[in-house]
């Protein structure tokens, strides 16, 4: 697991040139060391990398973490992302944050959003928020 500054700085340019598979590694990487220094690089990647199993790894990534910096950025990608999956972790994330600032966002996302998964899910996360 990379800790030195040095090491951080390799991984975090696997980010930015390797094949998808090698970015999603990257952000795992990343999220496991939990040092706040990798959220820019871990939410750039979340708004920006075009593969969706490497936003949901940055989202899981952005959990290990927890700081609510991550927030509005993981509230962002439910409300936003075209790719179902990446919706529905994030929404699911955002349940685990426990944030209650986020639950007029969610009721607006549950009246907003056409998948029915992710709606029940949102559902959920309101009610896990809610009892703190």
């Amino acid at each position: 697991m990379p800790t030195t500054n040095e090491e951080i700085d390799d991984v975090i340019e696997e980010l930015k040139w390797g094949h998808p598979e090698t970015r999603k590694k990257a952000v795992i990487k990343l999220g496991r060391i939990r040092d706040k220094r990798v959220i820019p690089h871990l939410i750039d990647t979340l708004k920006n990398d075009e593969y969706p199993y490497t936003r949901v790894s940055a989202i899981q990534s952005l959990l290990w973490i927890a700081d609510p910096s991550i927030t509005e950025a993981i509230l962002h990608i439910a409300e936003t992302d075209i790719d179902g999956l990446v919706r529905k972790t994030a929404v699911e994330a955002l349940g685990s944050l426990k944030n209650k600032s986020v639950i007029p966002r969610l009721n607006r996302l549950i009246q907003l959003e056409k998948d029915e998964n992710i709606k029940n899910i949102a559902i959920k996360a309101i009610q896990i928020i809610e009892r703190g």
